[in-house]
């Protein structure tokens, strides 16, 4: 695939995540016109997966970008993210930030692909891998994500949220994966295969599991799934502890997102 084409499969496949876990979360709500998509699944919780702001047509004028997110999420959160596409956002982010919505980071996470399947890693002596498919899988999934994630960016009632159904792990174009180490789970990963992209999401190894390359193991199942979905490409966001990984596996950066957090900062009556 092209860049251009590949970044905008890529953007259009995070509209899908995102759709998903509001599709799948009790209470969510979720605004889409198709050139601009809100969605919160959360009460507490601005992460921008669970309260993100995702703009998909670049015609929407950032002040029309930035007054629907505050009007959607008003009353329903503390917090939400406008994410920005560094490819792609250049005018919303200095708009949000003229309007007092401060950078979530500078550099913000680089979004990773790959075009080609990539062999299976061998699976250890007393590690087995399991598709999610029941409710069982959906906890073993929940209970890797919270312990991997708990000194990292997604408290438990996060997790809880955005898993909190078998249809966020399990239907249609959606796979997910955990690893087990001596029947206890240990590692997972998930994809989310729409159109000529799939994305592969909540990559965790729990703290005493790790080192054992368990969260490559998952990638590389992940991966497969989505490319085995008919997608041309597959597509992450790089965690600073995954992105040697996943460059070791044969990802390359083509972009990056950031993310400006609101409500906007209000002058002092």
């Amino acid at each position: 695939m092209e860049r251009e084409e590949l970044l905008a499969a890529g953007d259009r496949n995070l509209a899908d995540t995102l759709r998903l876990y509001a599709a799948t979360a009790p209470g969510a709500a979720i605004e889409d016109d198709g050139r601009l998509v809100l969605v919160s699944t959360s009460r507490t919780w601005p992460g921008p997966y669970h309260n993100g702001a995702l703009r998909l047509d670049r015609h929407v004028a950032p002040a029309d970008v930035l007054a629907r997110a505050e009007a959607f999420f008003a009353g329903r959160t503390a917090g939400y993210c406008i994410w920005i596409a560094a490819h792609a956002d250049e005018d919303l982010e200095r708009a949000a930030l003229a309007a007092g919505l401060p950078a979530v980071s500078e550099t913000g996470t680089p979004r990773l692909a790959i075009d080609h399947d990539v062999p299976p890693g061998v699976v250890p002596d007393g590690v087995s891998l399991e598709e999610v498919a029941d409710e069982r899988g959906r906890l073993d999934y929940l209970a890797v994500t919270v312990d991997a994630y708990a000194d990292s960016s997604l408290p438990r009632h996060a997790a809880e949220a955005q898993l909190s159904t078998v249809g966020a792990l399990a239907g249609p174009g959606v796979r997910a994966v955990v690893a087990h180490v001596e029947g206890r789970a240990a590692s997972a990963a998930m994809s989310v295969a729409s159109g000529a992209v799939a994305g592969i999401q909540l990559v965790g190894t729990v703290p005493e599991a790790r080192g054992r390359g368990l969260g490559e193991l998952c990638t590389r199942w992940a991966l497969h799934a989505g490319f085995a979905s008919g997608a041309r490409a597959v597509v992450l966001e790089a965690s600073e502890a995954g992105e040697p990984i996943y460059l070791r596996m044969g990802f390359t950066e083509i972009s990056r997102y950031r993310w400006c957090f609101g409500p906007p900062a209000r002058p002092p009556a």
